[in-house]
């Protein structure tokens, strides 16, 4: 692990790491379960009516899109925050290199668009199940 600024504590610091990790692991979770449980629906419906089935996988494409973007977002944000911690260990030498700051703001950046991929899905599929 990279060490934090001399003005930032190591307890904070550590916190901070142990947060980003938190949320790319469910950035990872919430996305891809979405899939599965659209596929699954779609695949339950199609087995029942294939009419149905069919109908029911032309209102989820989007939805499916969506969170399939935002779970490659969410891959894309943790290894961007592996290359950060990377940059930050092997040139850091106790400040954090300019260029790992951002490479750091690009991970957040695709971190933030996993999370609106993520809501528009979810409101998407709420819309299209409703009909």
């Amino acid at each position: 692990m990279a060490q934090p600024p001399e003005e930032f504590p190591q307890h904070m610091f550590e916190a901070a790491v142990e947060f980003a990790v938190l949320a790319l692991r469910t950035l990872v979770l919430v996305n891809g379960a979405a899939v599965i449980a659209l596929l699954t629906f779609v695949g339950q419906v199609w087995a029942n009516d294939q009419r149905n089935g069919s109908g029911m996988a032309h209102i989820l494409f989007w939805p499916l899109i969506f969170f399939l973007t935002g779970l490659v977002m969410a891959l894309v944000a943790t290894i961007l925050a592996y290359i950060t911690q990377m940059i930050t260990t092997e040139h850091g030498r106790g400040t954090i290199p300019a260029i790992s700051k951002k490479v750091r703001r690009f991970a957040i950046l695709t971190a933030v668009l996993s999370v609106v991929c993520f809501a528009t899905g979810s409101i998407a599929t709420a819309l299209g199940i409703a009909g």
